[in-house]
């Protein structure tokens, strides 16, 4: 805009100190306003990222929950066992029988095959160790040898001595009776049968020339059943053993129930023990 001079000619008219105040005040008012939009979105960013992590943590939880939910369906069964008389628990469905004797054994394989002695799953694996199968709750196994008893020391190869050490890789600890060399008695767990559970001492009379001539019937502690000289088994046969009483102490029945087929069969503690399962599992 312009204006008159004293010659009559037009001059601009020049911006005055309150125009230069009123463009700063907007300047400074619009810097203003920016900082206070960055911080706006700063604090935006923040509170996105720290929404993110949320988002993060709550699907972690998400995922967890429905792991547990999953395993809640799918919660793998506890397998209770026995190997040889001792209890064990495993999650694990199949193995071989093989697996079996290594891990809970510790006997070799090369010279040790299992058996099932459960009353409703006999089994024999011999020629099988490598072939899985389904382990199933309660199962009751054997570990058998087929070769001679295992001794420990070279002069343990027959008679009481052998057949101690034999019972010892079966896991059972065995006692020579006082003043009796050739008696030989232990504890044992009947594992099968209508008294399975209950804890009992076995007595076994040891020939000299074991393993080529096997042992007679057992002697049994405490008394099962009355004497009875005739019948048969369980309840017949049965007669007081009074060598056993006099130096172990306590009452003792002897069972008249030699293995049959000793001639023929694999000559080892682990065969007689078999027979001793036999009949408890048949009372």
């Amino acid at each position: 805009m312009n204006e008159p001079n004293q010659e009559g000619h037009l001059e601009p008219i020049q911006a005055g100190p309150k125009g230069h105040e009123a463009c700063g005040h907007d300047e400074a008012e619009a810097l203003h306003d920016i900082e206070v939009a960055k911080a706006d979105i700063g604090k935006a960013e923040d509170e996105i990222q720290h929404g993110m992590k949320d988002l993060d943590a709550a699907e972690h939880n998400l995922e967890a929950a429905e792991e547990e939910l999953e395993k809640a369906h799918h919660h793998p069964k506890i397998i209770h066992f026995s190997v040889d008389g001792e209890n064990y628990e495993t999650e694990r469905r199949k193995w071989t029988p093989n697996e079996i004797i290594k891990e809970f054994s510790g006997l070799d394989i090369s010279t040790h095959y299992l058996i099932e002695t459960d009353r409703h799953h006999q089994a024999n694996f011999q020629g099988k160790g490598d072939v899985p199968f389904r382990l199933h709750d309660q199962a009751s196994f054997q570990v058998i040898s087929v070769g001679p008893a295992p001794v420990s020391d070279g002069n343990a190869r027959s008679g009481v001595a052998c057949f101690v050490a034999g019972l010892a890789s079966l896991g059972y600890k065995a006692t020579v009776a006082p003043g009796k060399p050739e008696h030989v008695y232990f504890d044992y767990e009947v594992p099968t049968g209508k008294f399975a559970g209950r804890l009992v001492r076995l007595g076994v009379v040891v020939p000299q020339d074991f393993p080529l001539t096997a042992p007679g019937g057992i002697h049994v502690s405490p008394k099962f059943y009355p004497n009875q000289g005739g019948g048969t088994h369980p309840t017949g046969g049965i007669h007081d053993s009074s060598e056993f009483q006099s130096a172990v102490g306590g009452e003792w029945q002897y069972w008249s129930r030699p293995y049959t087929g000793w001639s023929t069969a694999k000559k080892a503690v682990a065969t007689y023990m078999s027979h001793i399962w036999k009949l408890w599992d048949t009372q």
